[in-house]
């Protein structure tokens, strides 16, 4: 999101962040970043994107202490690194200029998996391995969740498993239904291929990426699927499986945007994923 900003971070000092951690618990498809950009003249890109879902590591599961998920152009944005630390900001926008909070910044998490913004090799069963383009990486929340989350009754489901689109799944006129995750007024969309091969403005071919083209809602009126700082969303299906991770949108046509395959991403980044919103812990500030 290109956007200049209203002050400058000086630093992310442990200090700082014991001030703001507690300020806001982590939420499945907010605003967040780095906010690396700040105060560095040369940058126009602040780096705001969305926290897709939350994960437990594969290796060692650990329903309290979880990871969130986006793109790794987001958590990486404007060259940081592993133990940089994540916010999701309050922010307001005036015209082309993001305004932050200062005293809202909320830190949330550290960098953690850097991940992976190319070709990774997956191989669905019965299948042989082809190289998906996906755009991931995760970053280690700084609030552990209540022991034994999942006998927390109250929680909310975002969504109930994983599914592959399966080329079956984009014939015409069956199209799987999807939308992103964690919008109050979400615009559905249809999946019109799930093998294509797609051209950056930079020339980078990005195989087997997920497109999908927004539908008119009930009205007859079409609204853009993705915009701005939507990087890192999640997509699910009419069926309330995650399906994607958005990566990008058509350079011309604001209807069509683009998203990697779910599998390919926890296998590469070796994460189980957590269905639900982060249970807090009765210590945690709550807002």
């Amino acid at each position: 999101m290109a956007a200049t900003v209203s002050f400058k971070l000086a630093d992310h000092s442990d200090t700082f962040i014991k001030r703001h951690c507690d300020e806001s618990l982590p939420h499945v498809g907010a605003s967040i970043s780095n906010l690396q950009g700040i105060g560095q003249s040369h940058r126009i890109n602040v780096g705001l994107g969305t926290l897709g879902f939350l994960a437990a590591k594969r290796q060692a599961p650990n329903w309290e202490s979880l990871v969130l998920v986006s793109n790794q152009h987001v958590l990486l944005a404007n060259d940081a690194i592993r133990d940089e630390v994540i916010f999701q900001p309050d922010y307001e926008t005036q015209g082309e200029q993001i305004i932050f909070d200062a005293l809202r910044l909320n830190a949330i998490a550290k960098i953690d998996n850097e991940g992976l913004c190319g070709h990774f090799s997956y191989a669905y069963p019965g299948e042989s391995e082809k190289p998906y383009y996906i755009d991931c990486a995760t970053a280690s929340l700084l609030l552990k969740q209540i022991k034994n989350p999942h006998r927390v009754k109250s929680k909310t489901q975002y969504f109930t498993t994983v599914a592959r689109v399966h080329p079956l799944d984009t014939i015409s006129g069956r199209e799987l239904k999807v939308r992103l995750l964690g919008r109050s007024n979400s615009v559905w969309g249809k999946v019109i291929d799930s093998t294509a091969t797609v051209e950056t403005v930079s020339g980078e071919l990005c195989r087997n990426t997920l497109v999908i083209r927004a539908l008119p809602d009930n009205d007859g009126v079409m609204r853009p699927l993705s915009r701005k700082g939507d990087s890192g969303a999640l997509f699910i299906d009419q069926y309330q499986r995650a399906v994607g991770l958005l990566w990008g949108n058509h350079l011309f046509d604001p209807f069509v945007s683009y998203a990697c395959p779910i599998h390919p991403v926890l296998s590469c980044l070796q994460i189980i994923p957590w269905c639900f919103d982060f249970c807090a812990p009765q210590s945690a500030h709550k807002d």
